[in-house]
C-alpha cells in the first residue's frame, strides 16, 4: 500500500505534470486576452515546459510569471509581425476562393497557400523556441526559417498540433463545442508540451542547428 502511495509513482508524477499543464493553460488563458500580449505568453509558456522538462523550474505558476516578464518587450515585434502577415495571408486566400474558378486565381490561391504553410512553419519556431532573444527580427525570422526547413517531418507535426483549434473552427459548431472544454482546461497547454518535446529534439539534431544560429546572430 505504501508503495502504490509513493509520489514517484508513474500516476502521481503523470497527474502532477498534467496539473502543472492545467495551470499553465489557464494562466496562458488569462495572459493572451488582451491581444497583443498573446506572443508573451505564448513564449512564456514554450519557456515555462521547457525548463520542466529540463528539471530546472520551480512551481509552475512562478515560472510563467518570470518567463512572461521577460517576454513582454522583447516578443512583441515578432508577434506584431506575425499576427499581421498571418491575417493578410488568410484574408487574401480568403478572397481568391470567392474570386472564380480561372487558371489564373488558381495560380494565385496555390502561391498564397504555399506562403501560408511557410507562415504556420516559421510561427512554430519564432516565439516557442524563442530564437528572437537578444536578435533583430530579421535576423529571428532567418533563424527560425532554418530551424523550420531544418526539420521540416517534425515542423509539420508541430503546425498540425498548433492547428487543431482552427480546424474546428472550419469544420462547425460540432467540432467547436467538443474542442473547447478541452482547450478551456488543458488544450493549449498540452500543445505546446507536446511541441516543446520536438522543439528539444529539433534543438538536439546534432550541432548544425545551433552552429548556423550563432552565425545568423554575427
Amino acid at each position: 500500500m505504501k508503495k502504490n502511495l509513493n509520489m514517484d509513482n508513474p500516476f502521481f508524477a503523470f497527474m502532477g505534470k498534467l496539473g502543472d499543464i492545467a495551470i499553465v493553460n489557464v494562466l496562458f488563458l488569462i495572459c493572451s486576452l488582451p491581444i497583443l500580449t498573446m506572443g508573451a505568453s505564448t513564449a512564456a509558456m514554450y519557456r515555462t515546459f521547457r525548463r520542466m522538462q529540463e528539471g530546472e523550474g520551480g512551481s509552475a505558476f512562478r515560472e510563467f510569471f518570470l518567463a512572461f516578464g521577460q517576454a513582454l518587450r522583447k516578443s512583441f515585434p515578432a508577434w506584431l509581425f506575425q499576427i499581421l502577415t498571418g491575417a493578410v495571408l488568410v484574408f487574401d486566400l480568403m478572397f481568391v476562393v470567392k474570386a472564380g474558378g480561372t487558371v489564373f486565381w488558381h495560380a494565385v490561391g496555390m502561391a498564397l497557400g504555399c506562403l501560408l504553410l511557410l507562415w504556420a512553419m516559421v510561427s512554430c519556431y519564432l516565439l516557442p523556441a524563442a530564437v528572437y532573444e537578444g536578435r533583430t527580427l530579421g535576423a529571428a525570422l532567418a533563424g527560425s526559417l532554418f530551424l523550420a526547413t531544418g526539420n521540416f517531418p517534425w515542423t509539420i507535426a508541430m503546425a498540425l498540433l498548433r492547428g487543431i483549434p482552427a480546424a474546428c473552427l472550419v469544420l462547425g459548431s460540432y467540432f467547436i463545442g467538443l474542442a473547447t472544454p478541452i482547450y478551456l482546461t488543458v488544450g493549449f497547454g498540452a500543445t505546446a508540451y507536446l511541441n516543446t518535446c520536438i522543439l528539444r529534439k529539433c534543438k538536439g539534431n546534432g550541432g548544425k542547428a545551433e552552429e548556423q544560429e550563432g552565425k545568423l546572430d554575427e
